[in-house]
């Protein structure tokens, strides 16, 4: 509902002092769900990758404003700061795995486009008994049995899982982004730091040529590149950390639609609003008044 502050936590309802020392937490849907009445209300993590894998039930989630469907077989990334929140039904399970960004630097390391796929939550559907389902559901229940065992180098292990989940979502978002060919290191590693620098600077609205220009690149080269790795264009990657930001104020927050065009640096109100409209198919306040 519009008007209420969006809570930040370290996984859910624990003070944000309240770090779980380990690489890797791993839990059943259920252990968390059920204790809510299997309504989770919308938060955030300031510093934490989740991943969901739903086996039984379903629901609804909304992921930064949008609402999505959950069935077995449903799979959610959810990268730091996305405001998320579930409306489970009764008895749904699966698991839910986090992990902070510095446990996967090894991976951010290793593979440099990793970074850039993870980097905004998706929800993904994968059959059901097929092989890409049963990788993730096998490497989910060997981490959970060894995130709940003391056994030696049980930290080595946690972090070596982190990886292995975060590197199944990595393929997955290649393939739903219908990645052709492999992409080369440094293509890689140019959008990384162009999704950093949007990240930060959306709501300048700079030219992609500034954009170039910081990067060290020309505008072909960034859009080509753009569209290997994420599968849309440069322009397109500052476009959606708009409306994604647009999407987040007007569910989550009170302010007039005035106000949130100037927070997202609109110098014209109207311009906001065709723009927004353009986008979602909808206008901005159509758009609350449906959230």
């Amino acid at each position: 509902m519009p008007g209420r502050s969006v809570p930040a936590y370290w996984l859910y309802g624990e003070r944000l002092t309240e770090r779980f020392p380990d690489a890797l937490h791993i839990e059943p849907i259920v252990a968390r769900s059920s204790l809510h009445g299997w309504t989770i209300q919308p938060h955030m993590h300031h510093d934490l990758f989740q991943f969901f894998l739903v086996t039984a039930g379903g629901g609804r989630t909304r992921v930064d404003g949008r609402e999505h469907a959950l069935s077995p077989g449903s799979v959610l990334l959810l990268p730091p700061s996305t405001i998320h929140e579930f409306a489970f039904l009764d008895d749904t399970d699966g698991f839910v795995a986090s992990a902070a960004a510095t446990s996967l630097k090894r991976l951010f390391g290793t593979e440099p486009e990793a970074r850039a796929l993870l980097g905004s939550a998706a929800v993904l559907h994968v059959p059901v008994g097929g092989a890409q389902y049963a990788g993730l559901d096998a490497t989910l229940r060997l981490a959970m049995s060894e995130f709940a065992a003391n056994r030696p180098v049980r930290e080595f292990s946690l972090g070596a899982y982190a990886d292995l989940i975060a590197g199944w979502f990595v393929r997955a978002m290649r393939g739903a982004r219908a990645v052709a060919e492999p992409v080369r290191d440094a293509r890689a590693d140019l959008v990384r730091r162009f999704v950093e620098q949007v990240e930060t600077r959306f709501q300048h609205h700079d030219a992609l040529t500034d954009y170039a220009h910081m990067l060290g690149t020309s505008v072909p080269h960034l859009s080509r590149s753009c569209r290997e790795l994420l599968g849309r264009s440069a322009a397109r990657v500052i476009q959606d950390r708009l409306m994604i930001e647009a999407r987040r104020d007007l569910v989550y927050t009170s302010m007039s639609i005035s106000r949130i065009s100037f927070r997202l640096g609109f110098a014209d109100p109207a311009y906001f609003s065709r723009f927004f409209a353009k986008r979602a198919g909808v206008s901005p306040s159509d758009y609350r008044a449906k959230a």
